[in-house]
């Protein structure tokens, strides 16, 4: 494999699921997924305020509500093609591992489950428990935990 930050090292890391990692090569290839949707994370807690406003408060075409809202659309595709990456990045580690590579996907999907529990709560209170919204984070931080340690922490089976 050639350097991570060449083309063709991002093409083997995260468009395609075949091949296997060591544990180094999968800390390097997570570290900027991580840090890219970190930071996207952060601009988007800036300007999502401005996209709870209603008409009452905003001008019909408010600008800042037209920035939160544009933004909202290319954080959303940047989470998609993050989660897509990671699953490519963790199922080659997962078969260096001697572990199903399917199990990639289980760390997107929890997060998946966990932010809809999350955005559906406050929507219909009356008639979903906060149960289910704790038990989803329960779960997420399991995903994590299990995934930082079986493919970050621990040796590998076949090494790559």
């Amino acid at each position: 494999m050639a350097g991570i930050f060449s083309a063709e090292g991002f093409r083997f890391l995260y468009r395609n699921d075949e091949g296997g990692l060591s544990r180094a090569a999968w800390w390097s290839g997570l570290i900027p997924l991580a840090s890219v949707l970190v930071v996207m994370t952060i601009v988007w807690l800036v300007l999502a305020p401005w996209g709870q406003r209603g008409l009452d408060q905003r001008a019909f075409l408010d600008p800042m509500t037209t920035l939160a809202y544009g933004y909202l659309a290319v954080y959303a595709f940047s989470i998609i093609l993050i989660a897509v990456c990671y699953t490519n990045l963790s199922a080659k580690r997962l078969r260096t591992r001697g572990r199903m590579p399917g199990l990639a996907g289980l760390l997107p999907l929890a997060a998946l489950f966990a932010g809809a529990a999350h955005w559906l709560y406050p929507r219909v209170t009356e008639s979903m428990p906060w149960a289910l919204v704790a038990g989803c984070d329960v779960a997420l931080a399991a995903v994590v935990i299990w995934h930082l340690l079986d493919l970050g922490i621990l040796e590998s089976q076949n090494p790559a």
